[in-house]
């Protein structure tokens, strides 16, 4: 990994750390005390010594909303890719992670609810004969574009930390990255 993006990565789980920590005057347009519930299409960047290609895959999730602004979340899924370099190898990739969603409202936009979110999770590498276990610490953000008042399309963007093993990937910590386009609903809650 290159000095730049060494100091980057953390720099940037600072300010969304600070972002879903940040002060509780922020107004959110979810419902308080209601469930969602998604499907989603996940496309992933692996870092380059991984020697994982991207890949592209899909997963489910399922979240409560204790708050109006705040939601713990668990989700799995799945991608399937090459190795970079014998492209007759190929890798099974899931996650399972709990993450904490921090939304927050911004006036005139009340269809559109940006978030932040940080968790952690477990992600499992199958490549045939080989397997790894790692734990993974996720960051990133996004939003979500409510077409029906319970309803929307959602777009994420995480990044997450984890370490190889030295037999199906090399023995180091990785950052990799996971874009998401999601369909939520909400179930229960006021409305």
């Amino acid at each position: 990994m290159s000095p730049a993006r060494r100091r980057v990565l953390p720099a940037c789980l600072v300010v969304i750390l600070a972002a879903a920590l940040g002060p509780a005057n922020v107004f959110a347009r979810d419902t308080e005390k209601s469930w969602e519930f998604g499907a989603y299409v996940v496309s992933s960047k692996y870092a380059g010594g991984a020697m994982i290609d991207p890949g592209v895959g899909w997963g489910v999730r399922g979240g409560y909303h204790f708050k109006e602004r705040s939601e713990l979340e668990g989700s799995y899924d799945m991608v399937s890719s090459n190795n970079s370099k014998v492209t007759s190898i190929t890798y099974d990739v899931t996650k399972v992670s709990a993450d904490y969603l921090r939304m927050y409202f911004i006036k005139g936009h009340e269809k559109m609810i940006p978030f932040a979110t940080f968790g952690l999770g477990i992600l499992g590498i199958d490549n045939g004969t080989d397997s790894l276990t790692s734990t993974s610490i996720r960051f990133g953000g996004g939003f979500k574009y409510f077409i029906k008042p319970r309803g929307a399309l959602r777009f994420d963007l995480r990044g997450y930390h984890w370490h190889g093993d030295g037999t199906v990937t090399n023995r180091d910590p990785f950052f990799s990255i996971d874009f998401t386009l999601a369909a939520a609903f909400l179930v229960g809650g006021g409305k």
